[in-house]
């Protein structure tokens, strides 16, 4: 059978869906671009928000009405079952992966498949194997676990996603090993939240990271977002485990808001003072570090004032990566319970929150220009450019068509609001480790 998958959400999602891909490739299935041809398609859906619920909700409905066959699979059957009722298809959750084979077994009428395979980027089928990790051209994803210990007021993704359930440490190193022996350069760690790793097992993330860092190879480690409340009490092991070359400089921890009197509200266990005290010792460990964090504007019980919190704090810690959500009630959360704020002024705090986020990396982007740096590519871009990343994580795209997983020296040439533009000074001659020529 071909069968097509669309995924939406974050990492974790995509990590899910390459599991889907290896049950199914396990049992004789194709995988393909193109749904028109697909005889099956399985929609990883997300629901974290309105809006990309309603886009989920869209895609499914026009698959629908296609007279598609599909699997649903993600959060929205976890979290809103409901909202499937009018779609005549099966479902599978977060929890319940493993049984996509069976429903896609039960749906197949004289399959005579034999063999496991797989089609890549180009369309061209290979043998694959159950078990094998999936690449996306030279990153790997890796989920370490799933859920989280957390209570946040307006979430959704605690009911689809459930309590903390941490992977052992043996299995995640041996997918990591696997996947570095299939070629990959870049290692994204993923999880609802990474610090809160081990807290179900009596093992840290700093535990893990000492270990999947001892693997043989040249490749790089994204660590995924870390909740303030969770990384604090384990900072110093954890900038310990960041100082091994195999770990890219990159911060990815979520504020919500710049108001202590919100956080509350949101029930987020942590302050703006100590995010800030994180931010800080990151940054004195690691000079140059990239920092990602998330902001939602326009919580129910969000005031001017607190609003412009949160504007003074952005300006304040002047992070690289802002990702900004305007607040959308959520079906049994408890802010959902709260009267909401009106449309337009969440839209206006968003505009406001963007402008200053754009002027901020303007200016930190630009003063790179000129520096030389250490890239690993890592993306095919567009127009025959080449992505790629340093240590630091940043963006960069060279306008050259180039292999992916090897590492250049680049000169920064040029920057946009969101990443920098640079051009090769030399081709990688031997080897070159983890950011350090040898």
């Amino acid at each position: 059978m071909k069968i097509h998958i669309k995924t939406f959400g974050c990492t974790a999602n995509r990590a899910d869906s390459h599991k889907i891909m290896q049950l199914l490739a396990s049992e004789g299935h194709v995988f393909i671009d193109n749904p028109d041809l697909a005889d099956l398609v399985v929609v990883n859906t997300c629901t974290v928000t309105q809006t990309t619920q309603q886009k989920v909700l869209k895609y499914i409905n026009l698959l629908s009405d296609l007279g598609k066959d599909i699997v649903v699979a993600g959060c929205l059957p976890a979290a809103q079952p409901d909202t499937l009722a009018g779609i005549d298809c099966p479902s599978v959750t977060p929890a319940s992966l493993d049984d996509i084979t069976d429903i896609v077994s039960s749906n197949i009428v004289g399959s005579n498949i034999i063999g496991s395979n797989i089609v890549d980027s180009n369309g061209i089928t290979a043998p694959a194997l159950y078990n094998v990790p999936i690449l996306e051209g030279v990153t790997g994803i890796v989920s370490i676990s799933q859920g989280c210990v957390g209570q946040c007021s307006y979430c959704i993704v605690k009911q689809a996603r459930g309590k903390l359930v941490s992977r052992p440490v043996p299995d995640i190193v041996d997918e990591i090993r696997l996947l570095v022996r299939r070629g990959a350069r870049e290692i994204q760690l993923t999880s609802q939240d990474t610090s809160a790793y081990g807290m179900d097992m009596g093992v840290k993330l700093p535990e893990l990271l000492r270990d999947v860092t001892a693997v043989e190879g040249d490749y790089m480690i994204r660590i995924g977002m870390m909740n303030p409340f969770t990384v604090i009490d384990i900072i110093d092991d954890v900038i310990e485990s960041f100082k091994d070359t195999h770990i890219f400089k990159f911060l990815h921890i979520p504020i919500q808001s710049g108001s202590d009197r919100v956080l509350q509200h949101m029930n987020r266990k942590h302050t703006s003072e100590e995010f800030k005290y994180i931010i800080d010792t990151f940054r004195n460990n690691f000079p140059g570090m990239v920092i990602s964090t998330d902001f939602i504007v326009g919580y129910p019980t969000e005031t001017e004032q607190d609003f412009i919190d949160t504007l003074e704090l952005l300006k304040e810690i002047r992070p690289q990566k802002v990702n900004i959500t305007r607040y959308s009630p959520r079906p049994n959360t408890p802010s959902s319970q709260l009267r909401d704020l009106p449309s337009w002024k969440k839209k206006e705090r968003s505009r406001k929150l963007t402008e200053v986020h754009h002027t901020i990396n303007r200016e930190l982007l630009r003063k790179r220009i000129g520096d030389t740096t250490h890239l690993l590519t890592t993306e095919v871009g567009k127009d025959n450019s080449t992505i790629g990343r340093d240590i630091y994580y940043n963006n960069i795209v060279v306008k050259e068509d180039l292999p992916l997983g090897n590492w250049y020296d680049v000169k920064i040439t040029g920057s946009t609001i969101t990443y920098l533009i640079g051009e090769t000074r030399k081709h990688p001659k031997g080897a070159f480790l983890s950011g350090k020529t040898i």
